[in-house]
């Protein structure tokens, strides 16, 4: 089993574009599953995310937030028992501008170590960066 998974992606957008549509529940609703996302965007602080029907699905500290550059944080999958057992594992999301108006969106989610379970449904994050960046270049996600 893999500690590390990395998932990379080029949008056609600005880095404080690309921030925005990580950062907040106007944009993560169209790519993320219908999630909100809200709380203290700080080191140190936590940010909630709830499922479309209000149920929690993740309490995330904050380890990094270099807006509109990186933002690191803790995760858990609260949605499930089993998964919500394993140890907090990491998601560092980075932020690259690139020529032609493109940023290179790399998402590193790591410490899946003792988190099996957990690192098996992550590998989702391939559709959550493709609805990203739907949203981001057409104004339209996958949901």
């Amino acid at each position: 089993m893999t500690d590390e998974l990395v998932f990379e992606t080029y949008i056609k957008a600005t880095p404080e574009r690309v921030w925005e549509a990580i950062t907040t529940t106007e944009f993560r609703r169209q790519y993320f599953f219908g999630s909100t996302i809200e709380g203290d965007l700080r080191v140190g602080g936590h940010v909630l995310s709830h499922s479309p029907t209000g149920q929690l699905w993740g309490d995330y500290e904050i380890f990094v937030c270099d807006p509109p550059h990186t933002l690191s944080h803790g995760w858990r999958s609260l949605y499930d028992d089993e998964l919500a057992a394993e140890p907090e594992s990491r998601v560092t999301w980075t932020i690259e501008p690139q020529d032609g108006d493109y940023v290179k969106l790399t998402v590193v989610h790591d410490r899946l170590g003792g988190s099996p379970k957990t690192a098996e449904k992550i590998r989702g994050w391939t559709f959550v960066l493709s609805g990203l960046k739907s949203v981001l270049e057409t104004g339209s996600g996958l949901r």
